[in-house]
């Protein structure tokens, strides 16, 4: 498919096509990750704390801590379906409820440093998760989100910025 894509484009530009390609495919979680500003909430707290935190960082997810480790992630789509499930079944309390009883049900799916973004995007992809911690022998080293990902890739793939080869 790139040799179709490359064929009437100069020596130079597909070398630079063929290497921002290799780039892309040499790419690692450290590259993107946010490591600095990361979001967290104890499983203690209440869930009206974390979609406070949610609403007003415009964020995807919040990794919940409990005894200051990685536990799971609280999605937008977790408060979603809570508010939901909250209008049919009045023992359901979005006030009142724990963000640990509300993903205690979820498995925490996480990378190590140093995992390629395409199985990185192949694993929140299949798993259906939008943002993903990267932890290294149970300390959080930073969270990826496919946010995170566009922008990586607009930044480095100069024709998407600007619609130019």
């Amino acid at each position: 498919m790139v040799d179709m894509v490359t064929v009437n484009l100069s020596e130079d530009k597909k070398n630079r096509l063929i290497e921002r390609t290799q780039k892309m495919l040499e790419a690692t979680v450290d590259d993107v990750m946010r490591v600095e500003g990361l979001l967290t909430v104890d499983a203690g707290d209440l869930v009206a704390r974390a979609a406070r935190i949610i609403l007003e960082n415009g964020i995807l997810g919040l990794l919940v801590l409990k005894d200051g480790k990685a536990y799971r992630m609280l999605t937008t789509f977790d408060l979603l379906k809570l508010s939901y499930d909250e209008a049919f079944d009045e023992s359901r309390d979005y006030f009142r409820m724990r963000v640990g009883d509300l993903v205690a049900d979820k498995e925490l799916i996480s990378v190590p440093p140093g995992t390629r973004l395409r199985e990185c995007l192949n694993i929140m992809l299949e798993a259906r998760l939008r943002t993903i911690p990267v932890i290294e022998e149970g300390e959080v080293r930073g969270i990826l989100s496919l946010v995170d990902l566009v922008t990586w890739y607009r930044n480095t793939h100069d024709e998407v910025r600007t619609g130019r080869i």
